[in-house]
């Protein structure tokens, strides 16, 4: 099955490729699609290990703690595992051959189209992995696995434990003045003299009403 987002989501791709015992086949320009997001909470309603290359393993980890990740290196063996799903950065022959055997179910597959020879000859090193993804960890993460489930949040890829208080809104508006998203995450920190600390966005842009010399304040973003 190739990725094809014309009639399906990505979530949706991943649930009828594992309905249909299928790989889902990727293109290189096919990025920044949410593929990472969707197989991870793929992985996460299906109790599913994540088997990726052995340079992103430490940063999905810290990412999500409550995941299995099993970083690829030549040589594993990979016998004892079932259930799997892969991300792209898989080879193609060893995300083949586990499908073969049952192993594997589902997940993204770069195959080499036509037009792409060569591919897989330099994308599966450390070094170009890193290059490839560009990792950068987004600003603000929040997972909910139900509407009465306490979040996890990750804030630049880390995660806040102990959370007191978390406020996100985004505000959409037409006026540039205005600052459209606010963030304001309270937590405890005991090795902070106040015992709590916080991470703020924004946090009075709701009043933006303000006037200064008959213009309303611009307030720059503050994080605490």
């Amino acid at each position: 099955m190739e990725l094809n987002l014309s009639y399906m989501s990505i979530s949706e791709l991943l649930e009828k490729a594992a309905e249909n015992n299928e790989i889902i086949y990727t293109r290189s320009s096919q990025r920044r699609l949410g593929k990472t997001t969707a197989l991870i909470q793929f992985a996460r309603k299906n109790k599913a290990p994540i088997l990726t290359n052995k340079a992103m393993v430490n940063h999905y980890k810290g990412l999500h703690p409550d995941l299995t990740f099993i970083g690829y290196w030549e040589g594993i063996e990979l016998s004892a595992y079932e259930n799997l799903v892969c991300d792209e950065l898989v080879p193609y022959e060893v995300a083949k051959e586990l499908h073969e055997s049952g192993q594997l179910l589902t997940g993204f597959v770069l195959k080499p189209f036509p037009k792409e020879k060569g591919l897989t000859s330099f994308i599966y090193d450390e070094e170009s992995i890193l290059t490839f993804r560009k990792i950068e960890p987004p600003l603000l993460q929040i997972e909910l696995d139900d509407i009465d489930s306490a979040p996890r949040i990750f804030h630049e890829g880390k995660q806040i434990d102990s959370i007191i208080n978390a406020d996100f809104s985004f505000l959409t508006n037409d006026d540039s003045t205005i600052n459209p998203t606010h963030i304001d995450i309270e937590y405890f920190d005991k090795e902070c003299k106040f015992g709590t600390k916080a991470i703020v966005y924004n946090r009075h842009f709701n009043d933006e009403k303000l006037m200064a010399g008959g213009e309303p304040l611009r307030h720059a973003v503050k994080k605490m």
